[in-house]
């Protein structure tokens, strides 16, 4: 009986690290799948100087290209600020699921309105943007027969971009 006990707790044991080993790799590699989606949007975004959307406020073709090509599927909520789309590229409402998120980030309005005021002559061709852009996309801690467990957020920013004209979408 003694040994019964004793190999009962050590194939509980085994289970229990194998279990572990399998959600550190699904961790790992949604991790991956999801830098590589976040990084192959950035340079998108930068590559078409923050050209990345279309005139009815949703993704360009390219950007849904390279989500549906790999195997990002994961969805979460955005921060407040970010503007969701889905893999399809197509606008999510605020307070609803998104696979990808992103935000424009003005630099140079408060610094032009201070210029103005204090140059007469500072911008005589027009306002001068630069802008850059924050994509957030999601990844999860999932186990092959409880399913997910909890997402995780990765951020990445792109460089500063000028002249950008997405400011009435985002």
């Amino acid at each position: 009986m003694k040994e019964a006990v004793s190999g009962v707790s050590i194939f509980q044991i085994v289970i229990l690290f194998i279990l572990l080993f399998t959600a550190i790799m699904c961790l790992t590699i949604n991790n991956a799948n999801a830098f590589g989606v976040k990084d192959e949007i950035t340079n998108i975004i930068e590559m078409s100087d923050g050209e990345f959307l279309t005139p009815d406020c949703n993704l360009s073709s390219s950007i849904v290209d390279a989500v549906e090509g790999s195997a990002y599927r994961v969805t979460g909520k955005c921060e407040d600020g970010y503007i969701g789309f889905q893999r399809d590229g197509k606008r999510v409402g605020d307070g609803q699921e998104a696979s990808i998120c992103i935000r424009e980030v003005v630099v140079t309005d408060q610094i032009q309105n201070y210029l103005t005021g204090v140059l007469q002559n500072f911008a005589p061709h027009g306002r001068y943007k630069a802008a850059y852009y924050q994509v957030e996309v999601f990844y999860q801690l999932d186990l092959p027969v409880i399913k997910q467990i909890y997402n995780f957020k990765t951020k990445g920013e792109t460089k500063l971009l000028y002249n950008t004209n997405m400011g009435a979408c985002l």
